[in-house]
């Protein structure tokens, strides 16, 4: 790949503009190396030396001092920008700020600082972040204004409309008005009461994390004036595929369905598979409120007690739900699968579909002997879920093909159970327990995967753009950290030459039954780079595949969406209302949405947390280290899936100093150390939910398990 220099000396001069195909012309690179170029660019775009321009176009900066990122404000009223395409994050004073708020998408001014890092100077807010927030109503002779409970957000925000509203109580407000524009302003979304001890604090942090939690009542409104029969002429138009068995397979819980599989023998010894997913594009199209909403939410949020949806419930839960027995309209990908797994011929159309059942992956797992039949009862409709035995046993059967087929190319698999909180009648926190997998959940996954990766290689095979999502490599410092701590825990990392996701997958598969197996599977995952959405094709390095994206839930995933439309444009020779200079700048949009929802949806678990241990404060537990910071340790409680932080100032034997390198603390005088993979007796001293943290303490200072520093499998685990 072309160095930095040899891609800017590609360039015309200034302010003449070139396409990317054309620079990888000029500088030899082939189509397969096109996405790493992409990244390249963007890095020279975040750090200011090169432009992007409309239509796809790239120019050399004629100044080098701009760049455009996320702001992420501290609580000591200082900043940093994360810049788009990579690169090193660049630190804003609190007086260069400028009007610019915590998470608003910011154009910085960028130039060398002091202690040799990058500094900036907010000179445009391009994309407010914050929308919603919460705070303390008061009234003063000059006006009402909110007090956000957020120190990072104006101190006093006017409110308009203000009826009824008394002094002192606790509301959720929407910003109107920024402080650019004549002082910070806001309207009153729900009062909450003075009582902070009566409301729930999950109510408060979504609306305090700026979360879009009620839809406009326009948008209801174009939702609920949708028909709900299918139209003679798309009937026509379309496969009628409605005597097709095509079956759903979700979770208990689930509300909406928007995919639907087929599986059967082709009489060579593979299958021939259908996936069909909801054709949400026909109901939301381009230029309607419900589009701009669902662009604006960009993913559906899941939170432990609810779903914060990207449509409204009438086409989410209804219209373009998959529901058992009524015809829906779907795209469709028909592929075939040989008996090694590998894909062959495909079609993509539209079609009018009919599910005949709806599977949860309980009742699955018990019909094909997956897991004991008396852990998963069957509901009443015993005889159209037992016709369909034959239909799912294909289905697992191929996509068992299928993941071996991945198996052979090399794909990461990390086994990190999520969390699952379990809810009392009171509506409080029972417990906190591994969410539960099968391999009913790995069939799904597989005929999606597969799915998603067949439509991706139509798009780079047609040449034809739109949203690919890609996963870059590791960074080395993320790989050299790992090893490292790895090497620390007695597990060490031993290969020669680039590391891979098999290579990866394989050591981990080797660890299994080691004493801190859990805490190198989330080692790893740190390590990982995020995966982002992007214009072009590239490495999808979890995957093992250079196309892959998002086209099986589009009732959860704008990006899904896009896809949609222009699979339409393609076959009905309609437009899908992209241009193809717009397409970067909705992948970024797409990717930094995704990351503020899954930035929420950990708060909210911590807020989970954090009231789950508030009702065994006083209770001792063992843990494990999974962090070191200079400010104490991580510990993670072993029975529960809740971590909390051991002060460094609680350690009262020494003084206590980081080794960031080792991540440990060693103290000054008496040498002692604590570690990662260090397990500890941890006392719950106390919880303050709201601000989500967990204060716990050592409970006996004699009861520490050390990690083993150098030979495998020496830590023994405890008996309980």
């Amino acid at each position: 790949m072309a160095s930095d220099d040899r891609i800017l000396a590609a360039f015309p001069p200034p302010p003449t503009a070139i396409r990317l195909r054309d620079l990888a012309h000029r500088l030899g690179e082939d189509a397969a190396d096109r996405y790493e170029l992409r990244e390249r660019l963007e890095a020279l775009v975040g750090s200011g030396r090169v432009e992007r321009l409309r239509g796809n176009r790239f120019a050399l900066a004629e100044r080098d001092t701009v760049a455009t990122g996320t702001l992420t404000v501290t609580a000591h009223g200082y900043g940093f920008v994360a810049v788009e395409g990579g690169g090193e994050d660049v630190y804003v004073h609190g007086t260069q700020l400028g009007p610019a708020m915590h998470r608003d998408r910011v154009r910085i001014r960028v130039r060398p600082g002091s202690r040799g890092r990058l500094e900036g100077v907010v000179t445009e807010v391009v994309e407010r972040g914050t929308r919603t927030f919460v705070g303390t109503f008061r009234r003063a002779p000059r006006g009402v204004y909110v007090t956000p409970q957020d120190p990072r957000l104006p101190e006093h925000v006017a409110v308009i409309e203000a009826q009824g509203v008394k002094d002192g109580e606790i509301v959720a407000a929407e910003f109107v008005r920024y402080e650019e524009h004549g002082g910070a302003a806001a309207r009153i979304l729900k009062v909450f009461g003075q009582d902070r001890a009566e409301v729930r604090e999950t109510d408060l942090l979504v609306y305090d994390l700026g979360l879009r939690v009620e839809m406009p009542e326009a948008v209801v409104q174009e939702a609920e004036a949708l028909r709900e029969a299918v139209p003679e002429a798309e009937r026509r138009r379309r496969r009628d595929l409605t005597g097709r068995a095509l079956l759903t397979i979700d979770p208990e819980s689930a509300k909406d369905f928007d995919d639907a599989v087929h599986a059967v023998p082709d009489g060579r010894g593979g299958w021939t598979m259908t996936v069909a997913v909801a054709d949400v594009g026909h109901f939301v199209t381009a230029g309607t409120a419900l589009d701009a909403e669902a662009r604006a939410r960009s993913t559906s949020t899941y939170l432990p007690d609810r779903v914060l949806p990207m449509l409204p419930h009438h086409l989410s839960g209804h219209l373009c739900s998959l529901l058992p027995e009524q015809e829906r309209l779907a795209m469709v990908v028909e592929f075939s699968v040989g008996p090694d797994g590998e894909l062959g011929r495909y079609e993509i159309y539209e079609a009018v579909i009919r599910s005949h059942v709806r599977f949860t992956y309980e009742r699955v797992a018990r019909m094909l002997g997956l897991r004991d039949a008396a852990d998963a009862p069957m509901p009443d409709d015993e005889p159209a879920a037992e016709a369909q035995r034959a239909n799912l046993e294909a289905a697992l059967h191929c996509t068992r093909a299928l993941r071996r087929r991945r198996q052979r190319r090399g794909y990461l698999e990390i086994e990190l159970p999520e969390a699952r909180f379990v809810f009392d009648p009171a509506g409080g926190i029972g417990a906190v327990i591994p969410a539960e997998r099968n391999e009913a959940h790995k069939l799904i996954e597989e005929a999606m995967l597969a799915a998603n990766e067949v439509v991706a290689r139509h798009f780079a095979a047609t040449e034809r753009q739109t949203l690919f999502r890609v996963h870059d490599r590791p960074p080395e410092t993320g790989l050299t950290r790992f090893m490292a701590q790895a090497e620390a825990l007695g597990a060490p990392l031993t290969v020669k030459g680039r590391i891979t996701a098999s290579r990866l997958t394989k050591y981990l598969r080797s660890i299994k039954g080691h004493p801190h197996d859990r805490l190198l599977n989330m080692l790893v995952l740190r390590g990982m780079a995020t995966a982002v959405y992007s214009q072009e094709p590239g490495l999808h390095f979890g995957l093992g595949t250079s196309f892959y994206l998002h086209f099986t839930s589009p009732i959860r995933r704008y990006p899904d969406l896009v896809v949609h439309r222009m699979l339409k444009e393609e076959l009905r020779g309609t437009p899908s209302g992209f241009a193809e200079g717009s397409l970067a700048e909705l992948a970024n949009e797409c990717s930094r949405k995704e990351r503020l929802a899954v930035e929420a949806e950990r708060a909210v678990q911590d807020l989970y947390k954090a009231l789950f241990l508030a009702q065994h404060v006083g209770e001792d537990f063992d843990g494990t280290i999974i962090g070191v910071i200079g400010a104490g340790l991580f510990v993670q409680i072993d029975e529960h899936f809740v971590e909390g932080l051991v002060p460094v100032d609680t350690l009262q034997d020494d003084y206590y100093e980081l080794d960031e390198e080792a991540a440990m603390l060693t103290g000054r005088y008496t040498g002692r150390t604590f570690g990662l993979g260090d397990r500890l007796k941890v006392r719950v001293a106390a919880v303050d939910a709201r601000r989500r943290r967990v204060e716990l303490h050592i409970a006996e200072p004699r009861f520490v398990r050390r990690a083993s520093r150098a030979t495998p499998y020496t830590l023994k685990r405890r008996r309980r």
